[in-house]
């Protein structure tokens, strides 16, 4: 019988909301499981939010919408997203 073992990770939160406007808004992500190597992150939209080496978001700055990616070392083989949307204020309000 081989061993087997298992390499569980990932990243949390799944996904950020902030309102536009929510200036140096700093949000860390935590890595949970045993990833591979260390965790590379990496923004595909840094006018909307950026991510540093240890994993903490910055957003708030411009409206829109990106991705942040995790991968589990430098080789990239293995990824976890967390969406981040920045609102306009306007539509943080609504009246039923």
């Amino acid at each position: 019988m081989t061993d087997l073992q298992v390499q569980y990770w990932d990243v949390f939160p799944k996904s950020i909301k902030v309102s536009h406007g929510s200036l140096n808004m700093m949000v860390p992500l935590s890595v949970r499981g045993n990833p591979r190597g260390r965790v590379i992150f990496d923004s595909s939209n840094w006018a909307i939010a950026t991510v540093s080496e240890d994993g903490i978001v910055s957003l708030g700055y411009n409206v829109g919408a990106t991705v942040i990616s995790a991968y589990d070392s430098e080789d990239r083989t293995s990824v976890r997203y967390v969406q981040v949307e920045v609102i306009s204020v306007a539509e943080a309000v609504s009246i039923a």
